[in-house]
């Protein structure tokens, strides 16, 4: 029997609402195995038990499984609101997407972290504590982590991070929580975007705590969500070894964020050419594995080694006979 690589896409990749089920249908024809759930990754959306259930039929169907969801900061709902409705609402926007995604056999739900006004970081981030401390035991209890995603601009305030303010606010909250409960989005078309050094401090990031994976690759000047090795050739080993030293769990396919969107608008051929860059950073990432002995690195750093959470193990990448 034929051994297929488990690669995972995100389910937005012609839009974010609507519903879901034809880009299931045409990531599992493509050739996925795993889907990340980006839909309503930025509304006050809420799911209620009927579409979760649904949405389980459809993979099931499919032969799919989920590897995480794509938390949303709300726009009325905000975990780190200084509005104090608005973050009590944000704290139950965020236990909808972990029963969500415990449902679904998922580990980690991303969430933007606040960028804001020099003059609101303070409160913002007092706020955002008060939430995952609220959130900290509902989520270890669900199996599921909160992966702090770097990111270039607020869809909440509209403001850019020029200042490298997200990554000073990611280690500002994983010097206050646990690697079993926060951990590191690493989306490597935003660092491309903030520019130099970014891609070299996310690496330090994901070495400590990395989670989840949205590997996108840009031109350098908007976040166009194309795979990787698209239009920057080099410095993909260097992702790979960062992801061989992090505590990303073992039995867990590397997931690609893109959008048909801004590559060309045909979903369908899109998803083709997607699943082509993801064999080939796989291979690259087996090629690094090999340099090194066939070992991934000691995985410690600010809370120490976090072990696989799903069982399972890829030795060099997981893969399993078409049809399992």
């Amino acid at each position: 029997m034929p051994m297929q690589t488990e690669i995972a896409v995100n389910t937005d990749i012609d839009g974010s609402d609507g519903s879901p089920f034809p880009s299931i249908d045409m990531a599992a024809e493509a050739g996925f195995t795993h889907l990340t759930w980006g839909h309503q990754f930025n509304t006050d959306f809420m799911y209620s038990h009927a579409e979760v259930r649904a949405i389980a039929r459809r993979l099931s169907a499919r032969g799919m499984r989920l590897t995480d969801t794509h938390g949303s900061s709300g726009i009325e709902k905000c975990w780190y609101s200084s509005v104090e409705y608005e973050r009590l609402a944000g704290v139950e926007l965020i236990r909808n997407r972990i029963d969500m995604t415990a449902a679904l056999g998922g580990d980690a739900v991303v969430l933007h972290p606040m960028v804001t006004g020099p003059d609101e970081l303070d409160e913002s981030r007092k706020q955002g504590t008060q939430s995952l401390k609220e959130l900290e035991h509902y989520a270890v209890n669900a199996g599921v982590v909160l992966a702090l995603e770097n990111i270039v601009r607020s869809e909440r305030t509209g403001r850019r991070d020029d200042g490298r303010q997200c990554f000073e606010t990611i280690e500002y909250f994983f010097d206050r929580f646990s690697p079993e409960f926060v951990g590191f989005c690493w989306d490597t078309g935003h660092c491309l975007i903030t520019g130099a050094g970014a891609m070299e401090r996310a690496a330090g990031l994901a070495r400590e705590r990395l989670r989840v994976l949205h590997l996108n690759d840009n031109p350098g000047d908007w976040d166009q969500h194309s795979p990787p090795l698209t239009w920057k050739p080099d410095g993909w080993d260097a992702v790979a070894e960062a992801i061989a030293d992090s505590p990303y769990p073992q039995s867990k396919p590397f997931v690609f964020e893109i959008d048909a969107r801004n590559n060309g608008g045909n979903p369908r051929a899109f998803l083709q050419q997607v699943h082509e860059k993801a064999l080939a950073f796989d291979e690259l990432y087996t090629r690094v594995l090999h340099k090194r002995g066939g070992h991934r690195g000691a995985q410690s750093g600010r809370g120490g080694h976090h072990s696989d959470h799903r069982g399972g193990g890829r030795g060099g990448r997981r893969r399993r006979g078409v049809g399992e």
